[in-house]
């Protein structure tokens, strides 16, 4: 009968061997020829013998690997899949990193082909998988994936970075849900705490839209299409990767419209003011694309973000970036008075929320009706003080 003096002081003697415990039938310390020691069970299966490792020696007590065999026998007895069986399908299960490739290769590319990404999404998903998913839980099996190991992956993250990565994890523990690689309604990232992030409010004053304007001008020779892009986006605040995907078949001089076929929330049709329409009347035929520096080649976020740079530092601006002329035109708008719903559908947002936020921060009517009744009641007490002056 194995002990634990016994497991302890078991040597190869030059070749592998087994010695078998007589208190659990099929028990037994296995040493390999290098001498290392593993307890096996040996049973029966279909009609077949068969042989598993339970674990190390040194990896659980004679008493705790003697429990665990005889379970294990019972559930061989009563028919459930045997050790060999669930280890070969713990061998196979499914790793973060296959889930990670059938999602790319096959889940995403469906949706984008459907309309349902876009995929500019589908490149920024490659891009947080492989600098930031794969690197800490690429070999860990999707169904093992805990909320702890979600903590570990996003932990040191920036706040808006680690909030980008939680949605794209819980998008991903949602798709391996869905294709049975998961239990059901057991998403690790559910109760994984998200970053609060700083809302930007950045937005440029009329002498720093003069300045930058002046900085354009001087630009133009240079970089024609980006600071035409640039122009278009101040003037129309649309965002700057749809002003990018205008093609000339879109754009309507005669009816001052412009149809944007793929936005985040869908075809759009955005009316042409007159400074955009201008905007557009300067920019010769060439290609394809309404903004391009070559042919039919689609001008780059990244070039146009590039020379913006540039023409800042020229300008003597500090903290500008290409978002802020988008905000630049909500902001103007708002304080022109138009409701949340209007600014909804002149900035092409899917809800009120964010033009709800606009309105009454900046074009707030309590806000006006504040102001005023400060100055009516200043101009009561300032008129009272006279009064009293002039009686006395």
């Amino acid at each position: 009968m194995l002990t634990e003096r016994i497991v302890r002081d078991a040597k190869s003697e030059g070749k592998a061997r087994t010695l078998w415990d007589r208190e659990v039938a099929g028990l037994g310390l296995q040493i390999t020829q290098g001498g290392k020691k593993n307890y096996v069970l040996r049973y029966r299966a279909a009609g077949r013998k068969r042989q598993a490792i339970l674990c190390r020696a040194g990896e659980a007590s004679l008493r705790e690997v003697r429990k665990r065999a005889g379970e294990e026998l019972l559930r061989i007895r009563s028919g459930e899949s045997d050790p060999l069986e669930r280890q070969r399908e713990a061998r196979e299960a499914p790793t973060v990193g296959d889930l990670c490739d059938r999602f790319l290769n096959e889940h995403a590319p469906a949706r984008v082909e459907r309309g349902r990404m876009s995929p500019r999404t589908l490149k920024e998903y490659r891009y947080q998988i492989g600098h930031y998913v794969l690197p800490p839980l690429d070999r860990l099996r999707v169904e093992d994936v805990k909320r702890l190991d979600i903590e570990r992956a996003v932990t040191g993250l920036k706040p808006i970075t680690r909030n980008r990565v939680l949605a794209l994890l819980s998008r991903l523990m949602s798709y391996a849900e869905s294709v049975e690689w998961r239990r059901q309604n057991d998403n690790p990232c559910r109760h994984v705490e998200r970053s609060r992030e700083e809302a930007r409010d950045r937005t440029l004053s009329g002498a720093e839209l003069a300045a930058l304007a002046a900085a354009l001008s001087g630009a133009e020779e240079r970089h024609p299409a980006p600071v035409a892009a640039i122009r278009f986006a101040i003037t129309t605040g649309l965002r700057i990767g749809e002003i990018l995907a205008v093609r000339w078949v879109d754009v309507d001089m005669e009816g001052g419209r412009l149809i944007l076929p793929s936005t985040k929330t869908g075809r759009r049709i955005h009316d042409l003011p007159s400074p955009a329409a201008a905007v557009l009347a300067g920019i010769p035929h060439v290609g394809e694309f309404v903004f391009s520096t070559r042919g039919d080649a689609r001008m780059t976020y990244s070039h146009v973000r590039k020379v913006f740079v540039e023409i800042v530092g020229k300008a003597g601006l500090q903290d500008v970036r290409l978002h802020d002329l988008r905000r630049g035109y909500m902001t103007q708008a708002a304080m022109a008075g138009v409701t949340a719903h209007v600014l909804r559908d002149l900035m092409g947002h899917r809800s009120a929320q964010v033009a709800d936020k606009y309105i009454r921060s900046l074009g707030d009517p309590v806000r006006r009706a504040r102001e005023l009744t400060s100055q009516t009641l200043a101009a009561m007490m300032e008129d009272g003080a006279v009064l009293n002056h002039l009686q006395n």
